[in-house]
């Protein structure tokens, strides 16, 4: 399509300079929509004026100048709303920390449908409305505000949409990795919903909507999340422990999200310190530092062998050697686990093998004894001692002939170690 062509169009459905440009915009590099626009319709007055035609043509010299936006067939005035648009970001932005932003626009689909229909008339030249306003009115948040327009993982997306005056804000999440060790054996690793209400407040959760008022995301994310302004946490642990079995050694692996950020710079190393201090020992966070998105999948795929510390009791007073031959005997063995009783409620019915690395007799009187045990990642360590009533198969309650239970579980080590050889 030849530049009067271009122009023929404009005129014929009525388009703002903007519009205009736009049906050329892979040609006249370095200029703005506008500019091009301005170009088009000038080098046409000109053709025009060289080919003696100037008393019949309605273009830009000596004839009806261009339309403004508020008149254009095409985008309806939004090519003439860009400052407005950006002011709307800008104001969104209002007391938010950010270095680098994306904007993104919803337009009319009558719109889109029908700058389509002329893209396809003008040929291969044009760039769409939303690219032009996307780009027109990052360029002025830029300008006012010092910030990075970014397409590669910003800080903050912003749609605008300019059917209705409105922006939906979308800050980047914050990704927190640490290590916690719990030695209160009555919270949970995670926000637990009251089984009752779930989670809108009744009187059993005393209006919390929680099963138990604190847990070690809500010990760990209470500071940080005064600290960044979040509206939300999540906590995404490499495994978890039941409630009344402490975490200890180096502890548990853990990333925690802040979704919705208004602050983005923290101290972590002081942050630490405030969790650790009002969490008052029942847990503590270490080594806190800050990782993208992807190491939470990373770190829900990591699996390691664990060591756990148990005591465990018996019904009946159980020999001591009876007791080590038991112990020997699991020690290198594969026992076939159906999904325990005390979960099958919430978890899939199924049997799996896992492979117990060793168990240790540390301590042992008539109807107790101490156990260290190592086990592969998933084993469930009370139904390793107690059979769970034959859905663990072999279990030491089988092996000593007397019912046994765990009555406390201490996680003492995750073998991450071993991965890295």
């Amino acid at each position: 399509m030849d530049l009067r062509a271009f122009t023929a169009l404009a005129q014929q459905e009525q388009l703002c300079l903007s519009c205009t440009g736009r049906l050329a915009a892979r040609l006249g590099f370095g200029l703005t929509n506008h500019e091009r626009g301005q170009a088009l319709l000038a080098t046409r007055a000109m053709l025009a004026e060289a080919e003696g035609e100037v008393g019949d043509a309605t273009y830009f010299h000596n004839g009806t100048p261009a339309l403004v936006p508020n008149e254009c067939d095409l985008c309806e005035g939004l090519c003439g709303e860009v400052a407005h648009l950006a002011q709307m970001v800008l104001e969104a932005f209002d007391g938010i920390e950010l270095a680098t932003f994306q904007v993104g626009t919803v337009v009319n689909e009558e719109i889109l449908a029908r700058e389509k229909e002329l893209q396809m008339t003008s040929g291969s030249h044009g760039e769409p409305l939303k690219s032009q306003l996307n780009r027109e009115i990052g360029s002025r948040v830029a300008d006012v505000s010092g910030l990075i327009p970014e397409r590669n993982i910003p800080d903050a997306v912003i749609v605008v949409d300019t059917r209705y005056d409105t922006v939906d804000l979308q800050l980047r999440s914050l990704f927190i990795e640490g290590r916690y060790t719990k030695t209160d054996r009555a919270i949970p690793q995670t926000r637990w919903p009251c089984r009752e209400c779930h989670g809108r407040g009744c009187e059993r959760c005393n209006s919390s909507g929680q099963m138990y008022p604190e847990s070690v995301q809500s010990l760990v994310a209470g500071p940080l999340l005064e600290a960044t302004g979040a509206t939300e946490d999540k906590f995404h642990g490499m495994g978890r422990e039941d409630i009344d079995a402490a975490m200890l050694g180096e502890g548990r692996p853990f990333v925690l999200e802040l979704r919705q950020p208004k602050v983005r710079s923290l101290d972590l190393a002081a942050l630490e310190k405030v969790i650790n201090a009002a969490a008052a020992g029942r847990i503590t966070a270490n080594g806190l530092v800050w990782v993208e998105r992807p190491r939470v999948a990373e770190l829900k795929e990591t699996v390691c062998d664990k060591t756990y510390r148990v005591d465990i009791n018996c019904d009946q007073p159980v020999e001591i050697e009876r007791l080590k031959k038991g112990v020997q005997r699991l020690t290198g063995k594969v026992v076939e686990q159906r999904t325990p009783t005390r979960v099958s409620h919430r978890r899939a019915d199924l049997v799996r093998s896992r492979r117990v690395e060793s168990m240790k007799l540390l301590s042992t009187d008539a109807t107790s004894a101490e156990l260290e045990i190592r086990a592969q990642h998933g084993t469930y360590i009370r139904e390793l001692v107690s059979g769970d009533g034959g859905r663990t198969s072999p279990s030491l309650a089988m092996l000593i002939g007397t019912e046994c239970q765990v009555e406390v579980l201490d996680v003492l080590h995750l073998h991450l170690e071993d991965l890295k050889a």
